[in-house]
């Protein structure tokens, strides 16, 4: 004991046993009672967070709304309510055409911490009933063309176009539509010129039964990477324009999903020359009557005669003609065609025709 202390021994005792009981219960390795603490427990996984909204929340009848979506945590994920199937753990996606007066959307995403759910609606202004389109028959059940046309088409450049689209597959090729000559193909000395269309393209050409998406322009397909999935609404929209670069195609097949573009560029010498008998074509190709017929439903059409934003398209598509821009240059709307109306219910007066008497059948969704 150093002398410099002036404590009891007694207290200097009692102190070293008390510090050697506290040291040896927080040794390792020790048999005793003191010698280990006991293991935190374990952590829980976390439950999936799922997040999903709608835009826009109210369309008017026959319109549409995207719905997009995440989550986190999870490994799957199912759709419910006014929507089904698997669905990715994060994604976006058209709701198709709407009728309902409520329409709600509910997502459940599972992950190693159980099931998390949650849902978005969107509202149907002024629902009165089903929706109408055109059931194209397809090649095969055919006898002469099924197809309807206008003879005095819109200028070939600008133009954007909007409709939607549900095929069925058949072997070989379809028509949404095509803007050309309405008869010959080569018509210009062998050459096609001046035309465009976007629609399914066969995979292998020519009688495939898998398909593609295409534009077909100067007499060449360009295709998209994925293949058509078949008895599903797909919304799609054709841009076309002439700039410096050229006389350019831009087709979003899978809209809103614009990275689903198929795009082509032709010289600026591409499509100056008039053929001699210009026509906007829906549902067959005029210079292959009978043979390329859509087969699927098509319907809500609109035809715009310039160039709209991605921006301005989205608001057409939820409610056409209300955007500045696309009330001055709607050339054409009809949403809900029947065999017996296709007539043009945008107010500017350009009215297509059928050609020869075979008519698609009635489709009434949703």
């Amino acid at each position: 004991m150093p002398k410099s202390s002036n404590l009891p021994a007694a207290f200097l005792y009692t102190l070293t046993i008390t510090l050697s009981g506290a040291l040896g219960s927080c040794g390792g390795g020790g048999s005793g009672a003191g010698s280990g603490a006991s293991a935190p427990p374990p952590t829980a996984t976390p439950a999936p967070t799922v997040s999903i909204s709608a835009s826009p929340t109210s369309v008017a009848s026959g319109g549409s709304s995207n719905l997009s979506w995440s989550s986190t945590e999870a490994t799957s994920c199912a759709a419910s309510g006014a929507w089904s199937g698997n669905r990715a753990t994060a994604g976006t996606v058209s709701t198709g055409p709407l009728t309902n007066a409520n329409n709600t959307f509910t997502l459940t995403c599972t992950g190693p911490g159980g099931s998390t759910s949650q849902a978005t609606s969107v509202a149907v202004a002024g629902s009165s009933g089903p929706i109408t389109g055109l059931d194209f028959p397809g090649s095969a059940a055919t006898n002469e063309t099924v197809r309807f046309r206008f003879t005095n088409p819109l200028p070939i450049y600008p133009a954007t176009y909007i409709w939607r689209v549900k095929p069925r597959r058949q072997n070989g090729y379809y028509t949404a539509f095509f803007w050309g000559n309405d008869g010959a193909f080569g018509w210009d000395n062998g050459d096609s010129n001046t035309y465009y269309g976007a629609h399914p393209y066969p995979q292998p050409p020519p009688n495939g039964s898998a398909h593609k998406w295409e534009i077909s322009v100067g007499a060449n397909d360009f295709l998209s990477s994925e293949f058509v999935v078949y008895d599903v609404w797909y919304t799609q929209v054709l841009r076309v324009w002439s700039d410096g670069a050229g006389k350019n195609h831009e087709f979003y097949w899978d809209w809103p999903n614009t990275n689903r573009v198929i795009r082509r560029t032709e010289s600026s010498s591409y499509g100056n020359v008039m053929p001699p008998k210009p026509a906007l074509t829906f549902g067959d190709a005029p210079w292959a009557p009978s043979s390329e017929i859509m087969n699927g439903v098509m319907r809500g059409i609109q035809i715009y005669s310039s160039l709209l934003t991605t921006t301005v398209i989205q608001a057409e598509i939820d409610n056409p003609g209300t955007t500045t821009a696309g009330e001055t240059i709607i050339w054409y709307l009809n949403l809900n065609p029947t065999p017996t109306d296709i007539s043009d219910q945008s107010g500017a007066g350009h009215n297509p025709e059928w050609v020869g008497s075979e008519r698609p059948a009635l489709w009434t969704g949703p």
